[in-house]
């Protein structure tokens, strides 16, 4: 019997949204968003691992199985080292734009201090990183586009966009 391409993806315990609570008179796009926004939660969890790494695993984790069900819900297929390919090209557009992210996880190596400051800053990092991933996929697959298409430079000013609009942290203002 073949292996489904989505079994190899490390999902949470509990599935983030049950397609049932997901009522029918909403569009494919609201549907789709509120799929997204149920991994967001999770995503909040992840950064509230306190060992340095294994959160990133455990996001990346979580974004895979949420682009996974994006997946089935658009009819695209999903290839899961391309897609994790893409997932860290995007999440480096994070590191590079933002200090906070780069240094987050390391952050965790600090004793007492570092968990503590981590803790506070990572959640919320980890979640606008996913509802940007979602957002981005989400208008992406409703223009017709798949996986193989998706280009991460091309899209990168729209996620980085989705990413300030869920919250997380910009840059630091310079002084006047």
């Amino acid at each position: 019997m073949a292996k489904s391409p989505t079994k190899n993806v490390m999902s949470p315990a509990v599935e983030p949204i049950p397609a049932a609570s997901v009522p029918a008179e909403l569009t494919r796009d609201q549907k789709a968003m509120a799929l997204v926004n149920s991994y967001v939660p999770w995503a909040v969890g992840a950064g509230m691992v306190p060992m340095p790494g294994v959160d990133m695993l455990a996001l990346t984790a979580l974004e895979l199985r949420m682009l996974a069900k994006l997946s089935e819900m658009y009819g695209v297929t999903f290839m899961e080292n391309g897609v994790k390919n893409i997932v860290a090209s995007l999440l480096a557009t994070v590191v590079s734009t933002n200090l906070g992210a780069s240094l987050g996880s390391l952050l965790k190596l600090v004793p007492l201090v570092g968990p503590i400051a981590s803790i506070a800053a990572m959640p919320g990092l980890y979640s606008a990183a996913t509802y940007a991933i979602g957002r981005v996929f989400v208008t992406h697959f409703e223009a017709g586009g798949t996986f193989l298409d998706f280009d991460p430079q091309k899209t990168r000013a729209h996620f980085i966009s989705e990413f300030e609009k869920a919250g997380a942290p910009s840059e630091p203002q310079k002084a006047a």
